[in-house]
């Protein structure tokens, strides 16, 4: 029997996925929008919804849309991972921009996707340790206090998910 694209991306996916990682995939059948995966890795959890795409268009549901951009509202950290079958590359986009992934897909501008992307790439281990990387930045850890970037030598306020987050240098 014959896998379908998803299925197969997932597999692929769980393969290169360190075994200290606690990973649950979500079979959701009834809606709702709840992601494909959820991850939590070296103190942080982050949500993935994957994509399989023949084309440049991303099938992305209202509720999917609903739902990721529900949860970065609240603080939560959750991504599309899209998968284009015609090359070889993934993409990594921001739970907060499924509304712009359903409207421009995976078009580009002339200097990148229409929708900013987190990463890009062929390489699997550069995509792990970017989860990771990214939703440390993006759930907030590094920040001292409610809002306001610490004061100390060493770190630099970045953006991610459309957010000022503070993020320290890892030492040398």
């Amino acid at each position: 029997m014959t896998q379908k694209p998803e299925t197969l991306f997932w597999n692929k996916l769980k393969e290169k996925i360190p075994p200290e990682w606690h990973v649950t995939r979500i079979e959701n059948r009834y809606g709702g929008g709840i992601p494909d995966v959820y991850i939590c890795a070296e103190g942080c959890s982050f949500w993935i919804e994957l994509k399989v795409t023949k084309t440049n268009r991303i099938n992305i549901s209202s509720h999917q849309v609903a739902w990721s951009y529900a949860h970065y509202r609240s603080g939560g950290v959750s991504f599309f991972l899209v998968h284009p079958l015609s090359s070889p590359n993934l993409y990594l986009f921001g739970g907060d921009h499924g509304r712009g992934l359903v409207v421009n897909g995976l078009h580009t501008n002339g200097s990148g996707t229409m929708v900013p992307c987190l990463w890009s790439g062929d390489d699997w281990s550069g995509l792990v340790g970017s989860l990771v990387g990214i939703s440390r930045v993006g759930s907030g850890r590094g920040r001292v206090g409610s809002r306001t970037p610490p004061k100390l030598a060493g770190w630099d306020r970045l953006r991610v998910h459309g957010r000022d987050r503070a993020c320290k240098h890892p030492a040398n």
